[in-house]
């Protein structure tokens, strides 16, 4: 290509997504070859220090920095009015190239003069192929087919499945007459000739209607699918929000009413009109589905809770399931369900990608005392005090138990809390690559992976559990989780191949760039760097909270402790060992051998405010700071396989102090309970060193 002129005008629109933008211009700095390309950012008014992340990375950019959200289509026109390239590639934030891409669209276009646009295969992050990478114009039928569901079920028909040319391969070459607004290539001279994006649209519909106007030169458009990028789909949109159905929607009349309007009665559009705003609903409710299906799961557990502890109340009388009279008690679930949204909707609890256990509690309690304290003073409703007592007890357990199932059953989740075993990670990069990113994962306190090795990109020898090659077989073997992409020991382009294998495998696939400082998820960024950590304002040292320790400390040793009475004091009396003291409390050792006996000790001494259920190391110097007590089990001593030094060490204590409720106590016993943790091998293991 002429070396005078600048061969590719590369256009990005950015809103709140620098981190994605960042591995994009890393993505195509690899594709760049011999090319002269002129790199463009339009931000959108982000309100975050998105240029300035930007510019002190990669300088040579060109950047527009608008004061206001004017839109996908104005922002990208502004960046078309200084595009000096030959071609011009339009490409969301939210995506990355192959090395080879630029090479195989500019080859394309040389190739095919009369053609004035062309896209490439498209891939979502679990490696599946996005069917919007080629698409017809939105007609009235392929509208209806598409709400209808009928593309789905038809995707080869012709009639049926227009709206993405289902009976196009995803790997066949075509003419098409709409591309995806990801990733459109363009002849700049064509681009400019059209006038750009129509700005009526706001965001979403200009990329049909630009492509649908080129029907009116000479020039064609054509799906590439020997390269490929992958896209995020949304990243600066959330598409279960409502307010993003609404815009998609509104996109697609007003493409409607501006090219086949004139073509139909007032009545007939006005039909048009209705049935693409009852689309906007149904998107909506479609979208939310497992949202949707987790509150109509807390109510309906809410209302059998009130139930159970009525049936309980009364016996499970027989009379209780034939008296009519009973009925005039369902106004009770009318009032505990009303109380649960109105409590839950003020805690954010119905929120997506909510997962919260205390939260959902909160909820819970409130509606029963809500209920108490409405049906003392409205009498027609008098309902048993005792029957609300068993039915919150009731709901409590309930509630609980879906939402661990809800956290456990989740394979996308970094944090800790009740999450009971750690999210399998594997990584696959080079061994130098990997190593401090085990570190830097393994120095959070407040994530839940679990590295189970690292596969290598190539024949070097080192620590890994396989090759690329053995990639999806490693996946099975070891009930992988996450596969994080090393990307500084690995090319974008094997990236993208392995993910297309891994399509099946049910993993989340995330990626480490080059700079190694965060992950990139399909919904989320996470920095690598360790969480900032002082002694300052520690939820720990709250009076409430330590009060709130103690309680739960002799709420659980007690009852223990009382069990175990006449077996414990049998065992310390014939114990074979000889007493020895550790910290501030004295157990017999071999401390294993002598396992009843030592429990035995242990709970007396939680009981007494020796020691605490959840505290301190017991087998380390003891932390004189905040009166924190050792404990039978906690937060360093669930997490000992992840702490490598004594700042790691110091890292996840200070954490926990932080970061301190009696939930966090709770989700460490469970933990400690559903991995075996034993604080007698840990006595043992620090005496034999």
């Amino acid at each position: 290509m002429n070396k005078d002129q600048i061969d590719i005008s590369i256009v990005i629109v950015n809103y709140r997504v620098k981190e994605y933008i960042a591995n994009l211009l890393k993505s195509l700095e690899n594709a760049k070859s011999d090319f002269t390309l002129q790199t463009i950012i339009v931000d959108n008014n982000s309100k975050d220090d998105s240029v300035s992340y930007l510019k002190s990375r990669f300088p040579e950019v060109t950047y527009i920095e608008n004061t206001e959200n004017v839109g996908f289509g104005k922002a990208n026109n502004q960046a078309f009015q200084i595009a000096e390239g030959k071609y011009t590639l339009i490409i969301n934030p939210d995506t990355l190239v192959s090395e080879e891409t630029l090479q195989v669209m500019v080859n394309h276009m040389e190739q095919n003069p009369e053609c004035g646009a062309s896209g490439c295969k498209i891939l979502n992050p679990d490696g599946t192929f996005a069917p919007e990478s080629k698409r017809s114009v939105p007609t009235l039928r392929t509208a209806v087919s598409k709400v209808l569901g009928l593309n789905n079920l038809f995707p080869k028909s012709k009639i049926f499945g227009k709206y993405y040319l289902g009976w196009i391969g995803e790997d066949e070459a075509a003419s098409v007459p709409v591309l995806s607004g990801s990733f459109m290539f363009w002849r700049t001279d064509v681009l400019k000739k059209l006038g750009g994006f129509d700005e009526r649209f706001f965001m979403y519909g200009e990329d049909i209607d630009l492509c649908y106007r080129i029907q009116e030169t000479d020039f064609h458009i054509d799906y590439v699918p020997t390269t490929s990028i992958i896209h995020y789909k949304g990243e600066s949109t959330r598409k279960g929000d409502l307010k993003y159905v609404k815009i998609f929607n509104k996109a697609l009349y007003q493409f409607f009413d501006k090219h086949h309007s004139s073509k139909y009665s007032y009545l007939f559009r006005g039909l048009v009109f209705t049935a693409i705003w009852m689309r906007v609903l149904l998107s909506f409710l479609t979208s939310n589905l497992l949202f949707l299906r987790s509150v109509a799961t807390d109510l309906l557990l809410l209302n059998a809770s009130v139930i159970f502890g009525f049936l309980i109340r009364f016996s499970f009388s027989v009379e209780v399931f034939t008296n009519l009279q009973s009925l005039k008690y369902l106004w009770i679930n009318v009032l505990a369900s009303v109380f649960y949204l109105t409590v839950g909707s003020a805690l954010e609890l119905f929120r997506q990608r909510r997962t919260s256990i205390s939260d959902p509690l909160k909820a819970v309690f409130a509606s029963y005392v809500g209920v108490a304290v409405l049906t003392f003073f409205v009498r027609n409703l008098a309902f048993s005090r005792l029957a609300l007592i068993y039915g919150l007890i009731g709901g409590v357990l309930l509630i609980i138990i879906h939402r661990l199932i809800l956290i456990n059953s989740s394979k996308t989740g970094s944090k800790v809390t009740g999450r009971i075993s750690s999210s399998k990670i594997i990584l696959v990069g080079s061994e130098t690559a990997a190593n401090p990113i085990k570190q830097q994962i393994y120095s959070r306190p407040d994530w839940n992976y679990d590295v189970v090795g690292v596969v290598r990109p190539g024949e070097e020898e080192g620590n890994y559990v396989g090759s690329l090659s053995q990639l999806r077989d490693l996946i099975r073997a070891y009930n992988i989780d996450q596969v994080f992409f090393l990307l500084a020991s690995i090319s974008y382009k094997t990236m993208l191949q392995l993910i297309t294998t891994l399509q099946n495998e049910k993993v989340i696939i995330k990626l480490v760039p080059d700079t190694m400082d965060f992950i990139l998820g399909k919904s989320n960024v996470e920095y690598l760097e360790r969480i900032p950590l002082v002694d300052v304002g520690l939820s720990y040292t709250k009076s409430f909270n330590r009060f709130l320790k103690r309680c739960m400390d002799i709420a659980i040793s007690l009852p223990l402790f009382l069990l175990f009475f006449p077996v414990g004091i049998l065992s310390f009396l014939f114990a074979n060992g000889k007493k020895e003291r550790v910290r501030n409390v004295s157990l017999i050792a071999p401390f294993s051998e002598n396992g009843i006996a030592n429990r035995f000790l242990l709970l007396w001494n939680v009981l007494i405010g020796k020691l605490h259920l959840v505290g301190a190391r017991l087998d380390s110097g003891e932390i004189q700071t905040f009166d924190y007590k050792a404990g039978l089990t906690g937060y360093s001593q669930i997490n000992k396989k992840r702490i490598r030094t004594s700042i790691d060490s110091e890292n996840y204590e200070l954490y926990y102090l932080q970061n301190y409720s009696i939930w966090l106590d709770i989700d460490i016993m469970m933990k400690s309970i559903y991995s075996g943790y034993s604080v007698l091998s840990d006595l043992d293991s620090a005496n034999n060193n």
